[in-house]
């Protein structure tokens, strides 16, 4: 009996070290509910506070919420924790400013890196009062500071004698013109049609193929037999031509 009180008072000697040696960490973001997940192992929304952690080296990945337009970098940190220590953590997810040009796919440039090609988004406040400039082949150079979080829509100023080369588009199948606004209707009500059609015509075939498997006479037979095959034959043309009307659809469509 004195041997088990022994171990107990022992185990709890141990276990009290133990939670003695445990660190504190408390995370907060704005903005809030950011999933946070320590060392792989998902802990809850932010904020968090006073979660127990052994002493030693910590990563911890907070990702931002998904509901709203935020700049997607995930935080990656990494603590040392020691043992009794309280430590906090803040992070910010920067809403970002919608920046585009007319017309699109101008260049975005600071003064000491290339950005991309608009429209895209750019976090604000880590380029708060950067100036930036739009460069697009044909157009003046736009210039601009970010000293605002509302979006920016520059409107391009053309060069001097500056022609725009031509962009012919070539006729669909070499006879529908795909400014063509009845050849779209056109298209569209034939592929309607024909997979309707293809429907039928399968349903006529599954019923002479009834037919041909519920009679016994030999004649009969061979008339069902043959009337299935017609009917199925009918069937995948009709398919494959709605198919190909589609496909010619969605070709003047995505084009234009």
């Amino acid at each position: 009996m004195k041997t088990l009180f022994k171990w107990i008072a022992f185990s709890l000697f141990i276990a009290g070290i133990v939670f003695a040696q445990t660190g504190k960490i408390s995370i907060d973001s704005s903005p809030s509910n950011s999933w946070v997940r320590i060392d792989s192992i998902l802990i809850g929304k932010t904020p968090l506070t006073d979660i127990q952690l052994r002493p030693g080296l910590h990563e911890i990945h907070i990702a931002p919420p998904k509901g709203g337009i935020w700049n997607y970098e995930d935080k990656l940190l990494r603590v040392n924790l020691r043992g009794n220590q309280d430590t906090t953590l803040s992070v910010t997810f920067y809403k970002p400013v919608y920046i585009n040009s007319i017309p699109y796919g101008a260049h975005l440039k600071s003064d000491v890196e290339y950005i991309g090609i608009t429209p895209l988004y750019l976090p604000f406040e880590p380029n708060h009062g950067t100036s930036f400039r739009l460069v697009k082949e044909g157009f003046e150079p736009y210039s601009f500071v970010l000293d605002r979080p509302s979006p920016i829509v520059a409107r391009l100023q053309k060069k001097e004698g500056y022609v725009e080369p031509e962009q012919r588009k070539p006729r669909l199948l070499g006879f529908l013109p795909k400014q063509n606004v009845k050849s779209k209707f056109t298209l569209l009500a034939i592929t309607v049609a024909t997979h309707w059609a293809s429907f039928y015509l399968k349903n006529v075939a599954d019923e002479k193929y009834e037919d041909y498997q519920r009679t016994a006479d030999p004649q009969l037979m061979h008339k069902y037999w043959d009337e299935t095959r017609k009917y199925d034959r009918l069937s995948d043309i009709s398919l494959g031509v709605s198919y190909a009307a589609l496909i010619g659809l969605m070709y003047m469509v995505i084009w234009h």
